[in-house]
């Protein structure tokens, strides 16, 4: 690993997991620069000095305060919110407002994007790798393939990453296990038939620093997700096992929530399909401290967190 002290770093987006990209990179001696649209998360960070301002990332209000002198750049923004249209701001413009900004700052760093696996369409449970096309069959996915190629497309001078995530899972973020406690043998939403492809949120940090770190010519994009993409169903008995619940049915029917409605694609139920992590394995060193949901979840469980 090389030596980072007083490199300045660039996170774009503050939420789940860009806030522990901040702690993270404070920890290794980084020079920090945030912006977010959330002014609580902005004054947790500045009561620990990290440099931040408050913008959505799609205007350009942030550019002069992100400046020049930048060694990286993490765009990890969140979806606005509102559906579609807020994937549009925060995924699509919010990589228009980037390409602007690295051609105004002559940025020459790394740039990396932390784009999803929803890019990827129904294989009927094969496995997928990078070297397939991304098809996707939700509008969510076809707008973040999109962003995906402003993004690699608008930064040719630079190093550039993408990370298609998984499912994000961790302290304080598991909503579907949250759900099996509370369904009590009762139902779920949607079925169980298809694959659960999942990441805990420090892997996720972890492979955002094998980019960082990496040897030049290693620039592209990888899947990020753990090593056993897992059945819905053998997952939600597990939990329940370990809850000490009795395992639910579904209903077939999606939940009205949003969070959960984006598993879905418009015209029917989620894409089934396992996702491979053999190319950033190989070609970054990266390995998941979190191989499987058993380790990812039953950490959480043993500490107590509101599972």
């Amino acid at each position: 690993m090389g030596d980072l002290g007083g490199k300045r770093l660039l996170i774009l987006g503050c939420g789940y997991l860009g806030a522990r990209l901040v702690e993270s990179a404070r920890s290794k001696g980084l020079s920090v620069s945030a912006v977010s649209r959330n002014p609580d998360t902005l004054e947790r960070l500045e009561d620990d000095g990290v440099s931040c301002c408050q913008a959505l990332v799609e205007s350009d209000v942030w550019h002069g305060f992100a400046g020049c002198d930048i060694d990286f750049v993490v765009n990890c923004v969140s979806s606005a919110g509102g559906g579609l249209a807020g994937y549009e701001q925060s995924y699509i413009e919010g990589n228009r407002s980037l390409v602007r900004w690295s051609s105004e700052a002559g940025f020459k760093g790394k740039a990396i994007y932390t784009s999803s696996v929803s890019v990827y369409g129904d294989a009927g449970g094969s496995l997928v790798s990078e070297a397939e096309a991304a098809e996707p069959s939700s509008r969510r996915g076809k707008l973040m393939r999109n962003s995906e190629k402003i993004f690699l497309e608008g930064l040719r001078e630079v190093e550039r990453y993408v990370l298609r995530l998984a499912g994000l899972y961790g302290p304080s973020r598991h909503l579907l296990a949250d759900r099996i406690r509370q369904a009590k043998g009762g139902k779920l939403p949607g079925e169980g038939g298809y694959y659960l492809n999942l990441a805990r949120i420090e892997d996720v940090v972890t492979a955002i620093w094998a980019c960082i770190q990496a040897k030049p010519g290693k620039e592209g994009v990888y899947n990020v997700v753990d090593d056993e993409p897992v059945l819905k169903e053998v997952f939600v008995n597990w939990i329940a096992d370990q809850l000490d619940v009795a395992r639910p049915s579904y209903s077939g029917k999606k939940h009205v929530d949003t969070v959960s409605s984006r598993r879905f694609s418009e015209s029917g139920p989620p894409a089934n399909r396992r996702i491979s992590n053999t190319a950033i394995k190989s070609a970054l060193g990266w390995e998941p401290a979190y191989p499987s949901y058993r380790e990812g979840f039953a950490s959480l469980i043993g500490k107590g967190d509101s599972v």
